[in-house]
């Protein structure tokens, strides 16, 4: 089986699928996961140091510098991820490239202070 996002299986079908053919039933939750990744984004730097600082403080382990700086690499890589998907469909688009270091734009209005 292979999932349908316009005609999803009831929970009732995937009980029923998954008593009489367990095969079936997980090829059709391997074939559900691939189409929701379509949907997924990567985590960025903050987020993954939020979830990994969580996660050991949820085990009830110390949270370290180490285990901060390898979050933070792989949030790196999330969002450096994010980064070229943007620059992606800026070129699909006929777009310039932003200048990646340029951390804030400055506008004309007047609220903004140095």
């Amino acid at each position: 089986m292979i999932y349908d996002s316009n005609n999803p299986l009831s929970d009732e079908e995937l009980d029923k699928l998954g008593n009489e053919d367990f095969d079936s039933f997980l090829k059709y939750l391997d074939s559900k996961a691939e189409y929701l990744k379509g949907f997924t984004k990567p985590l960025g730097q903050y987020h993954t140091k939020r979830f990994a600082a969580m996660d050991a403080q949820s085990r009830g382990e110390d949270i370290t510098n180490d285990l901060i700086e390898k979050a933070g690499k792989i949030g790196k890589e999330g969002d450096d991820k994010r980064t070229q998907s943007i620059i992606d469909k800026m070129s699909e688009m006929d777009l310039d490239k932003p200048d990646l270091k340029v951390k804030n734009h400055k506008t004309n209005r007047s609220q903004w202070f140095e």
